[in-house]
């Protein structure tokens, strides 16, 4: 069996313990009414934090699965730089895709940023996202699941941004300063809205140091640009 075939299941930090982790709820009923696993069967689990389990079943209840600890890595499937997305939301249920498809490919952190051509109001789906991202991690085999961390206004994020590098995308950018390889350890891309960054919040972000970023000669949606944009950076750090 390979790493693909693997189906990993989410555990609780709080459930596990020294020697054995437990698997409750959705995670417990999925396992047994889905996939038909009973004791001695092996399981992998991981904890949205990093840490990835793996060892034999060795009970099962009608409340909760037993496993025994006898492997435990960290960061599995991770990439070893740590990218943040902070992208204007678009109208409708397109960020889901982004928040989908941005976890397969090895994004850390979604930040819904507020521009000034804004016209969506992402406050009232965070909770759907990190569902989302939370199934993402398990089924393309990660160990940490993104933060989703709460709407912000663009410029006060950007005096906010600690990683070692900026990029913020633009359909006018050419890469002529940008390098080959990146080497960072952490990086934030900007991705604007349908209408695109104002000039006003273009140059704010180059004042403070931001890297452009040009992805491609045809004009992208703003969910396809996110990913395109992600994907693009993780290349030149070599992390896909």
């Amino acid at each position: 069996m390979t790493r693909a075939d693997v189906e990993q299941f989410y555990v609780q930090p709080e459930h596990v313990f020294d020697d054995h982790f437990l698997l409750v709820h959705e995670e417990l009923n999925h396992a047994v009414r889905v996939l038909r696993k009973s004791p001695g069967d092996s399981l992998e689990a991981v904890d949205g934090h990093g840490n990835a389990y793996s060892g034999a079943i060795l009970s099962i209840s009608k409340s909760e699965m037993k496993v025994a600890i006898t492997h435990h890595s960290k960061n599995l499937g991770e990439p070893t730089v740590h990218l943040t997305l902070a992208q204007a939301v678009p109208k409708g249920s397109h960020f889901d895709m982004v928040i989908e498809k941005g976890t397969e490919i090895g994004i850390n952190t979604f930040q819904p940023i507020i521009t000034q051509r804004s016209i969506a109001d992402p406050s009232s789906r965070i909770d759907r996202w990190r569902k989302k991202a939370l199934a993402a991690m398990k089924q393309c085999g990660r160990s940490y699941c993104p933060e989703i961390l709460p709407p912000i206004r663009f410029e006060i994020y950007l005096e906010q941004v600690d990683t070692e590098a900026i990029f913020i995308a633009h359909e006018h950018f050419s890469d002529s300063d940008l390098p080959e390889t990146l080497t960072a350890k952490s990086c934030t891309l900007f991705i604007g809205p349908e209408g695109g960054f104002t000039d006003d919040e273009v140059n704010t972000a180059l004042s403070s140091k931001a890297i452009p970023l040009q992805l491609g000669q045809r004009r992208l949606r703003s969910e396809t640009a996110g990913l395109v944009g992600a994907i693009k950076l993780l290349t030149l750090f070599d992390e896909l």
